[in-house]
């Protein structure tokens, strides 16, 4: 058995690492070399209702909240109210299976990022009215959407993702010694495919619950994890398969492509015996074992699946939203216990979000949707972004209930990618997209979701 510092040698890299060049960051960045941080993606597979997880209360857009939804809207008097209001002086609430969730934003450890999601390029009210193809290829398509939110592109293709050229670019600047720099929690996946790098797969054992008999539809993980194995034979040669990178962690009956086993450290943080809460608690025992003081990055990969809410959408979020909820929350305890919260910045991302009316007892595939970002660096108890406006006239409304994203995952994804530590000057490499959004640009961020952005 491996001791805990010693995982996996020479890992996270294809062929000869990846020679950095000296990192370029302006003041406020300088302090990302001063220790551990990590990015942990939580990607909600299947389209994640999240009109239904964050709700405007306020009387007249809760009005047209409930309108839209029918049959599909929560009881007023149910939600979970949140602390404050936006600066559009709009109030908004959670559902009603989310109160560890309400504790995290009232303490200012958690904050939503509102209606986000895959754009080209900005878009006016005319373009939106004009009824043009204005959006990103194969628009409301689950294939189409998971490879451009885990692409960071807004394009059609099969290549890395934003997660693995952020790792390409960080892996020579803050080395993470033994342990690999991408870790999945769920397998392959293009988030965390580089050019240079690749994630290691330490996914935990599968736990059958109620929610995977109760969610019904396509394996979004089995999709997304051909989607990766796609792009790698587009990136190195046709012939090649995903490389075998899985590592067993401290388990019994778990067969990886190494022999070698790693013995993590128990913590006192209790998790729920869940899939999702088991990812998220091997993924602390993983940070546990960094050292805090030394410069070093990660990115890990989770996955939470069967939101592809058609039917009983009802049912179907009350049982999982309060494992996301509980899940997040134990996460936070874990990361306090090792004394490394504020060093770690965990982010929803789904694929769209899902129309505002009801197709009988569920919603159809929609554009963009409202995502949780949990930290300790964070500016939280806020909405940031714009929610918009629930009307049939807003421009915004593209029909049938499926509104345009105000913000692009771009935007999103360089905040994130930007705490972590990747030059403003590299960004683009990330995020080639990013370009299209020139004020984004010129003010270094335009969310303010992190307290030194």
């Amino acid at each position: 058995m491996l001791t805990r510092r010693r995982f996996i040698k020479n890992s996270g890299a294809i062929g000869a690492s990846l020679i950095a060049s000296p990192m370029i960051m302006g003041s406020s960045r300088l302090s990302h070399a001063c220790g551990y941080r990590a990015l942990v993606c939580i990607n909600l597979a299947g389209g994640n209702d999240s009109f239904n997880m964050l709700v405007p209360s306020d009387a007249s857009q809760y009005s047209a909240y409930s309108d839209a939804r029918s049959n599909l809207a929560l009881n007023r008097s149910n939600l979970l109210d949140l602390t404050g209001h936006t600066t559009t002086g709009r109030s908004y609430s959670l559902h009603p299976g989310m109160p560890e969730l309400r504790e995290l934003y009232d303490n200012g450890e958690a904050a939503f990022v509102a209606n986000v999601g895959a754009l080209n390029k900005p878009l006016s009210a005319d373009e939106l009215k004009s009824n043009v193809d204005f959006g990103p290829a194969q628009l409301l398509s689950h294939t189409a959407q998971i490879s451009q939110w885990q692409n960071g592109s807004s394009q059609l293709i099969t290549s890395s993702g934003w997660g693995g050229r952020t790792a390409d670019l960080l892996q020579g600047i803050f080395p993470t010694g033994d342990i690999p720099i991408s870790l999945s929690m769920s397998g392959a996946n293009t988030f965390q495919l580089g050019k240079k790098t690749f994630p290691y797969d330490c996914e935990p054992p599968k736990i059958h619950s109620l929610i995977s008999k109760r969610s019904v539809g396509i394996d979004f993980d089995f999709v997304t994890s051909q989607l990766a194995k796609e792009a790698y034979r587009n990136l190195h040669g046709a012939s090649l398969n995903w490389p075998e990178t899985a590592i067993t962690i401290d388990t019994k009956n778990g067969v990886g492509a190494y022999d070698e086993r790693v013995r993590l450290p128990d913590l006192q943080t209790k998790f729920a015996q869940d899939h999702f809460s088991q990812q998220l608690s091997k993924v602390a025992q993983i940070i546990s074992e960094q050292d805090p003081t030394k410069p070093a990055r990660q990115i890990f990969y989770v996955s939470f699946s069967g939101w592809d809410h058609h039917h009983q959408l009802l049912s179907n979020q009350a049982t999982m939203l309060p494992v996301l909820s509980q899940g997040l929350l134990s996460f936070r305890n874990a990361l306090s216990e090792i004394g490394l919260f504020e060093d770690v910045t965990t982010f929803t991302a789904s694929e769209f979000g899902r129309s505002l009316t009801s197709n009988g007892s569920g919603s159809d595939h929609g554009w963009g949707g409202h995502q949780i970002v949990m930290g300790g660096d964070i500016q939280g108890s806020q909405i940031y972004g714009q929610y918009p406006e629930l009307s049939s006239s807003n421009p915004l409304h593209i029909g049938q209930g499926v509104y345009a994203p105000t913000t692009s995952n771009d935007q999103y994804f360089a905040e994130l990618a930007l705490w972590l530590g990747v030059p403003l000057s590299e960004i683009g490499y990330v995020l080639p997209n990013l370009q299209t959004f020139k004020s984004w640009l010129g003010r270094g961020a335009n969310l303010g979701i992190f307290s030194n952005s």
